[in-house]
């Protein structure tokens, strides 16, 4: 619940300030474009690296805590854990690919 509460005040942190920062990239058409590229690309990365922290915590906390309780059932956790992560990663990897193609191709 409390981490939550701070993913809650980081994003609405960053919303106001990019709000408050768009007078700053005020400049010429294609300075613009790169600019909100650049904070697009920020903006994808940043909530899926964060997400997927989190989300890679609770996996691995949850999983220590099933191995405590059952120890002998030990090596299916581990792997049932080590396929969630993998899963977890594809996504931020494909995060960073669309954060890719949103600088260099669009």
């Amino acid at each position: 619940m409390k981490m939550k509460k701070i993913l809650r005040t980081v994003i609405g942190t960053l919303l106001v300030l990019s709000a408050a920062m768009t007078p700053v990239f005020a400049e010429g058409a294609e300075g613009a474009i790169v600019s909100v590229k650049a904070i697009a690309a920020a903006a994808i990365m940043l909530v899926a690296s964060a997400a997927g922290a989190i989300s890679m915590a609770i996996a691995i906390s949850k999983a220590e805590e099933s191995t405590a309780r059952q120890p002998e059932a030990a090596g299916n956790i581990r792997t049932a854990m080590m396929m969630g992560l993998v899963f977890i990663e594809t996504a931020i990897i494909y995060a960073l690919i669309t954060a890719i193609i949103i600088i260099f191709v669009l």
